[in-house]
């Protein structure tokens, strides 16, 4: 469950990221170049009473930094 941080609803969960014009997507990788690890599709969380949207990962085994 993830709370907006504008308002404090609860917001929806489950939504993508869609590029206009492409149904591919997007995709949060580490590096650059074309063979950049590619750690996963972000998913979008939306607030139904402000709108407000946030992008997050579900899976966190492919990230090995533990920068909290």
């Amino acid at each position: 469950m993830r709370i907006c941080r504008q308002c404090q609803c609860e917001m929806l969960e489950g939504f993508d990221v869609k590029v206009e014009g492409a149904g591919y997507g997007i995709k949060i990788s580490k590096g650059t170049g074309i063979f950049a690890n590619r750690i996963e599709k972000p998913k979008v969380a939306i607030c139904p009473k402000c709108g407000e949207i946030s992008l997050y990962v579900e899976s966190l085994d492919k990230i090995t930094e533990d920068k909290c």
